[in-house]
């Protein structure tokens, strides 16, 4: 179709897109680690025809566990749902281990392609006690996040997702951008892309702001008491 310019969201979908795009300028959204990824030469100097907005760092593997853990003192074990073959989500679980160590708490890995890698990870992990559960972002568990969520929920897992729908959705608590208007900023981007600047001049920014969710309905259907503190620092409380 040749089109002027693309918007890709996902390190997946920028994947696929980068040798296909050729001459055509690429600017995306919700990238995790776009250097260590092979997709931009820097932040400050992307160089090709790409550039974009991240969503991560690797240092947020460790924050999830740490706000999880904090939501739930008495997590002894967590079980990470990962896509193994997705460069940040390497550098996510190193992260998570790495403050592991600390709290102590066991980490469990599990990468996952589809539905029934998910159930099986999810089974085996349950059939121990005082565990959680952290659901890096991924196009994977995105579309099951709905069932990440009931099967988590049934063997009585709280659960940490990067996105604040997913509390609304039923996950214990979330941590992370606010997509849509991550999503907003690539419209500046575009425009002055259409004007003319090249790609390459226009530096890959990182996130600014994050929110906090917690949904009390869950902390209560599965016993859980949310410490006065964590509830206060919330941007969103679901009731």
């Amino acid at each position: 179709m040749h089109p002027d310019v693309i918007v890709a969201s996902s390190n997946p979908s920028l994947a696929i897109l980068k040798p296909l795009s050729g001459r055509v300028p690429v600017v995306f959204v919700a990238v995790a680690d776009p250097v260590g990824s092979g997709f931009v030469e820097s932040l400050a100097h992307p160089g090709g025809n790409i550039t974009g907005f991240t969503n991560f760092e690797p240092a947020m593997g460790g924050k999830w566990l740490e706000v999880l853990r904090e939501a739930v003192p008495s997590m002894r074990r967590v079980l990470v749902l990962m896509h193994p073959e997705t460069t940040a989500h390497q550098k996510f679980s190193r992260s998570i281990a790495a403050v592991a160590g600390s709290l102590p708490v066991e980490i469990v890995l599990a990468g996952v392609h589809d539905a029934a890698e998910i159930e099986r990870a999810i089974g085996d992990f349950a059939a121990s006690r005082n565990g959680g559960v952290i659901a890096l972002p991924h196009p994977i568990t995105e579309v099951h996040s709905n069932l990440i969520v009931q099967q988590a929920t049934s063997h009585s897992l709280p659960t940490i997702f990067a996105f604040a729908a997913h509390a609304s959705a039923g996950a214990l608590i979330t941590y992370g951008i606010n997509g849509a208007a991550v999503l907003l900023q690539t419209t500046d981007y575009v425009d002055r892309i259409l004007r003319g600047t090249k790609p390459a001049d226009l530096p890959v920014q990182a996130p600014q702001t994050f929110e906090l969710a917690v949904n009390l309905k869950t902390a209560k259907m599965l016993g859980l008491t949310i410490s006065p503190a964590l509830v206060a620092r919330a941007d969103i409380v679901i009731e």
